[in-house]
């Protein structure tokens, strides 16, 4: 790994269960409620080239910075992670915007789903937050799936409009490999989860024979590809990764991954060609998207996620 500019540093968050730490922070991070967003938001139905439409869920602080936050496979924007990061910004008195992708609202109709090759699909926000919330600077925050999208925008692969920072969480950097770390041990109880909610999300829309149980891959095989005019699985993960292309980064990049996290493997972070635009944490700690502390922080709680979010974006503003 060309770690050259590069501040690299294994952080000292201590989880709250210290045995099988991989799944207990990712099931800890889920199942521990979190607190409504205590936002008035207005909705905006986007359109974009192909016909296609999101739903963008917004509140105007006339602030110097709008953060769009966007959630991961399976989820919508109201997601536990999605409520706690757009706290975080109001307490900054940001703009803020909600993403729903495609096919994760009702009120935004699609043909084609959300993959993680939408980069042009977050440039399209972050155009339309241009013009509605002018002369700020742009911050686009991507959870899983969605950080691999937004490291697809900024590496120019997808999608050209850049924010003006970007925030990456627990993104897969080689599709397949995720596919097939979820289809191994006790990570095949979140690939169920993920295939039956999305079944349920493709079958509310289309006619399909899809099996009663299967695996997230088998989606991305019998639809997901087809649906987003790739041959296959294979053609999508190969085509839609971005391990390759870490290099290319051309936006200063916020990137937090832990090494406990059951099906996005460290290794991927540790040989990618990282260059001077990214800002890496590696916790030993932290599951997918769980980071569930030991000690409680005064503002945070156990939320250590919420704890590197707030200095990610204390630091944006100095910057």
């Amino acid at each position: 790994m060309n770690i050259s500019n590069v501040d690299l540093k294994l952080n000292d968050f201590v989880p709250i269960v210290p045995i099988l730490t991989g799944h207990t922070q990712t099931v800890l991070g889920h199942i521990v409620s979190s607190e409504a967003i205590k936002l008035k938001l207005e909705e905006k139905v986007l359109s974009l080239d192909d016909g296609d439409q999101l739903l963008l869920k917004y509140f105007d602080n006339n602030s110097g910075y709008t953060i769009s936050i966007y959630h991961g496979l399976a989820g919508n924007s109201q997601a536990d992670y999605v409520r706690r990061s757009a706290s975080l910004a109001a307490q900054l008195v940001w703009n803020i915007i909600l993403v729903d992708h495609r096919g994760a609202d009702q009120k935004a109709t699609s043909k084609q789903t959300y993959h993680s090759g939408r980069g042009s699909d977050a440039e399209a926000v972050i155009k339309w937050a241009r013009n509605k919330f002018i002369n700020t600077k742009h911050i686009a925050l991507g959870f899983s799936m969605s950080g691999s999208i937004l490291l697809n925008l900024v590496t120019c692969r997808y999608g050209t409009e850049q924010p003006d920072f970007a925030v990456v969480v627990n993104a897969p950097l080689d599709l397949a490999r995720s596919a097939h770390l979820l289809s191994v041990g006790f990570s095949k109880v979140y690939d169920w989860r993920f295939y039956l909610t999305l079944k349920k999300i493709i079958q509310s829309k289309e006619t399909i024979p899809l099996p009663f149980l299967a695996r997230t891959m088998d989606i991305d095989q019998l639809y997901t590809s087809k649906a987003n005019g790739f041959k296959d699985a294979a053609d999508y993960y190969e085509k839609c990764s971005t391990l390759k292309y870490i290099d290319r980064i051309n936006t200063k990049t916020f990137v937090l991954a832990a090494y406990d996290d059951p099906f996005i493997d460290i290794k991927n972070y540790l040989s990618a060609n990282w260059n001077g635009n990214a800002h890496l944490t590696f916790s030993k700690y932290g599951g997918h998207m769980g980071y569930f502390a030991n000690k409680k922080d005064p503002q945070y709680g156990r939320r250590w996620l919420d704890h590197y979010l707030g200095s990610v974006f204390k630091k944006i503003q100095t910057i």
